[in-house]
């Protein structure tokens, strides 16, 4: 990292990628790449419109999204472009100076950041969620990712569970 780097980066948290059918794509990357399912989010947890599953392997971390619907986002995006990464969700040491940075340097800002907090980690977010609830997990926020998180995401980190047999 350069002493003149306007945005240090400190890692990245996850790629949530958006695919046409993300329960068989979990299983695809937990039984050919060795991944760990860790979270999931659908209607079995109060998420409607769209299932998340979150798999893991050492620090990497996807979500793989896919929608419920026919008018759903992400059903839309997979029928058009095919299986995609959709967000990525970088670390920084603070979001706030990096989305101001990055808006004066001519980015669309879209929401400033926001924090977002639960039993396992308080972070700092950079998009609201576009419904009451989320599918992104609160449960692979550790302690030292607790600083702050710009995520360039469509959800917060809430309402994700971890199965009870993985």
């Amino acid at each position: 990292m350069s002493s003149t780097d306007f945005m240090p980066l400190d890692g990245w948290d996850h790629v949530e990628l958006w695919v046409g059918n993300a329960k068989q794509a979990a299983y695809f990357y937990e039984h050919a790449f060795g991944f760990t399912r860790t979270a999931y989010a659908g209607p079995e947890t109060g998420v409607r419109d769209r299932a998340s599953y979150v798999v893991e392997q050492g620090d990497i971390r996807l979500v793989l999204t896919t929608g419920l619907r026919a008018d759903s986002e992400v059903t839309q995006f997979a029928c058009r472009h095919g299986d995609g990464a959709r967000d990525i969700a970088l670390q920084v040491p603070s979001a706030d100076n990096a989305y101001r940075t990055a808006v004066q340097r001519g980015a669309r800002g879209i929401a400033e950041p926001r924090w977002a907090e639960d039993e396992l980690a308080v972070s700092s977010w950079r998009r609201s969620p576009p419904t009451a609830r989320s599918s992104i997990p609160s449960s692979t926020a550790r302690s030292t990712r607790a600083r702050t998180c710009p995520v360039i995401a469509r959800r917060s980190r809430t309402d994700m569970q971890i199965p009870a047999s993985v």
